[in-house]
């Protein structure tokens, strides 16, 4: 189960990439979920990305191996929103997610359900990023 949520909310932020350009440099990102009125520690970690990885979207993990799908997108003066689709371990979880972002920041949340739905309710997860400086 840690492993489809880890996966989702890195899938969440794929669309970031093509909505509006992050710039490349080290990054921290922080995500926190809540389901059933229950909270999960945050996740805290860094990461290195490269125009490359920017231009390219794997940073995201929407590559050959992402089950995931994007409708709606809307992008407006850097606020951002979607719906989403993810399969996983025979399951289907769809939802929504909201944000901003710039080229320095972002802060994101998302609603998703699972299907069928294994006694989990509505998940809500917070993905906040921000930009520490240029890799070293």
């Amino acid at each position: 189960m840690k492993r489809i949520l880890a996966a989702l909310a890195f899938a969440s932020l794929a669309p970031l990439g093509f909505a509006q350009e992050m710039s490349p440099g080290l990054w921290e990102l922080t995500t926190e979920m809540k389901m059933q009125g229950m909270n999960m520690p945050p996740n805290k970690f860094t990461h290195c990305y490269t125009a490359k990885d920017i231009a390219s979207g794997k940073q995201y993990g929407m590559d050959e191996k992402s089950k995931c799908s994007i409708n709606n997108m809307k992008n407006a003066s850097g606020n951002i929103s979607y719906d989403m689709v993810c399969a996983a371990d025979g399951s289907k979880m769809t939802g929504t997610v909201k944000g901003t972002m710039s080229p320095t920041a972002f802060s994101f949340e998302q609603k998703l359900r699972m299907t069928p739905d294994q006694g989990m309710g509505e998940m809500q997860s917070f993905i906040k990023g921000r930009r520490l400086g240029d890799c070293k």
